[in-house]
């Protein structure tokens, strides 16, 4: 890393300068010293594969995938240096996910959606992480991006700010605890609206649909007729059994929203 140009606009420094930022940037106050140490050791080696896969493009240099190299060049190293297998894990969690929310969009109102997506893919790999995982995440993004350049200007036009960067993250972890649950209530929601669809084929008589002069629904009638000939303790027991399975999920959903507001409020 030292002395590597790293040709990008997005850079100010050579490769192992940026990754001195990088780590001083970190915020040392908020954590436990474990903490910290984890955090500041996946941010010396959250770069290290950017020469392995850099690429000419354009006139400048880019690195596709060096979250994934450098993942796989700090393992090995991480071993001979005697850290145990769950905290390689750990780190190598923050090294391979350091780039994964930069093009998350402020203005696009699906952003909860997109953070949430992003999350759930976190939680497919080996490490899963928590939620301060998923804090300290965002710190180190906010690091790297503070060693930057503080204007990303390309042929003379205005790309994208440091301050605009930060602000992104900023609102990324406003959105965190929303975006963890996102995934359960949308479950929770499409849960109730089959349900209720299901409870209308036991409660909401069907109209004839008449089509070039014949019924096209008489399938859906002939149900119908032959439901609402059940006994009465039958239908009850059936429709029963159904609201009272939306009414558990409106339940669920609504402990879980609660929940997240008390996180915010806090």
């Amino acid at each position: 890393m030292k002395d590597y140009d790293q040709n990008n606009p997005n850079h100010q420094y050579d490769l192992l300068e940026h990754t001195i930022e990088v780590m001083e940037g970190l915020p040392k106050e908020k954590y436990l010293p474990e903490d910290y140490k984890t955090l500041k050791t996946a941010a010396f080696f959250h770069d290290v594969g950017k020469p392995e896969v850099a690429k000419e493009k354009d006139g400048k240099t880019v690195y596709y995938r060096h979250a994934e190299k450098s993942k796989e060049i700090s393992v090995d190293i991480l071993q001979e240096m005697g850290y145990t297998e769950s905290e390689i894990d750990r780190i190598l969690f923050f090294v391979q996910h350091h780039d994964d929310f930069i093009n998350v969009s402020t203005i696009d109102d699906k952003t909860v959606e997109k953070v949430s997506k992003i999350l759930e893919k976190m939680k497919s790999g080996e490490y899963v992480p928590t939620n301060k995982d998923q804090m300290m995440l965002l710190d180190l993004c906010r690091a790297d991006v503070q060693a930057q350049s503080e204007i990303i200007e390309e042929n003379g036009e205005i790309k994208d700010t440091r301050k605009d960067r930060l602000d992104r993250y900023n609102k990324i972890e406003a959105l965190l605890p929303e975006a963890r649950v996102y995934k359960q209530v949308k479950d929770i929601e499409d849960q109730i609206s089959r349900c209720e669809k299901e409870l209308k084929k036991y409660t909401e008589q069907p109209q004839p649909i008449e089509k070039k002069g014949r019924i096209v629904n008489q399938k859906q009638l002939d149900m119908w007729e032959e439901w609402a000939s059940k006994p009465e303790d039958e239908k009850e027991e059936v429709i029963g059994k159904i609201q009272s399975e939306i009414d558990d999920a409106k339940r669920r959903k609504s402990e879980i929203l609660d929940s997240i507001s008390q996180e915010i409020e806090q």
